[in-house]
């Protein structure tokens, strides 16, 4: 048999066993492909193949254990299988309104499996109850979003294969366009805004790019089974994911002193994240990209104001005149 067949036998086979499977067994169960020529080839396919399954999610096990106690290999349905999930009314209501939303926009790539998944859910609706008629949602037209679409399904592929991607990235700061080198990591979705995080191979250092300024990507058609990089053992996406603009890589740390208005206090420290607190409503915040702030201050009106470093609170100014 071939190898996928191989190892969706495998896995049934394991699914199936009332108790742990000794290499023995395994062998004469698959006698074509463990127990053919030399026992330490077969060995070594045998190890390949589970750790294969083990990458794919499938938790497979040897159990050991003291005299007269089964050993062998399992996998343990507990670990393998999802419990079954069970909402309340509302719960149930909340979640399909917020898929719905997601799933009318034209700029989300991912509409199938999501239709997948609420049709799942749906299915069960009978064992949830009759849904709250007070929830209520409106939509606007979104904006036409087959192109970007296109390019995070790109993006997305290259990041289950762990391919090099070359992009033409467009930077506002400096209002130029340069060719950066690429390894994916992860994407992010937030605020309406898809962002791709991945080493700069130009930078030499991970960075984070706004897919909206992406002109072209490329992405490595050399051996394209195999992967072209490893995600560093040190890389959480999670850290990207709660990242403010301010703090992306795009110049030496630069402390900004920052006044807040008294009424908006509450709201906007939460935003801010780790700063430190001066009293009488100023907060001294690490600034790597001042681009980021200055976007994110302007927004907020004259509810945010720069103390220093004056050359930041210049550059605001020069901003606001440009737009007046």
């Amino acid at each position: 048999m071939n190898r996928t067949e191989r190892l969706l036998d495998l896995i049934t086979y394991l699914l199936n066993a009332k108790e742990p499977v000794s290499w023995r067994k395994i062998k004469n169960h698959f006698p074509e492909d463990y127990d053919d020529g030399v026992e330490e080839s077969n060995q070594r396919k045998f190890e390949r193949d589970k750790a294969e399954l083990i990458s794919l999610g499938i938790p497979i096990d040897y159990q050991s254990g003291p005299e007269g106690t089964k050993e062998g290999y399992l996998i343990r349905k507990e670990r393998l299988f999802l419990p079954e999930l069970c909402f309340t009314p509302r719960e149930f209501s909340l979640l399909m309104l917020g898929a719905e939303a997601v799933r009318r926009s034209e700029i989300f790539p991912y509409r199938e499996p999501l239709e997948s998944a609420m049709n799942k859910i749906i299915s069960q609706q009978s064992q949830v109850g009759p849904l709250p008629g007070e929830i209520g949602i409106t939509y606007g037209d979104a904006p036409s979003g087959a192109g970007r679409a296109a390019l995070i399904n790109r993006i997305q592929d290259a990041l289950e294969r762990r391919k090099r991607l070359q992009i033409e990235y467009h930077s506002f700061s400096k209002d130029e366009t340069t060719v950066r080198t690429v390894d994916p990591y992860g994407l992010i979705f937030r605020r309406g805004r898809w962002t791709l995080v991945g080493w700069d191979h130009l930078r030499e250092d991970l960075r984070s790019f706004v897919v909206d300024r992406i002109r072209s990507l490329e992405v490595n058609q050399r051996r394209p089974g195999t992967p072209d990089f490893e995600i560093r053992s040190d890389f959480s996406l999670q850290q990207f994911k709660n990242q403010q603009p301010w703090e992306w890589k795009r110049h030496a740390p630069l402390p900004v002193v920052l006044e807040l208005s008294p009424h908006r206090i509450n709201e906007l420290l939460p935003q801010l994240g780790n700063v430190r607190d001066l009293g009488g409503g100023r907060y001294e915040l690490t600034v790597t990209n001042q681009d980021g702030l200055i976007s994110w201050a302007l927004w907020q009106r004259t509810d945010v104001r720069v103390v220093s470093p004056p050359a930041l609170r210049e550059r605001i100014a020069d901003t606001v005149r440009y737009l007046a």
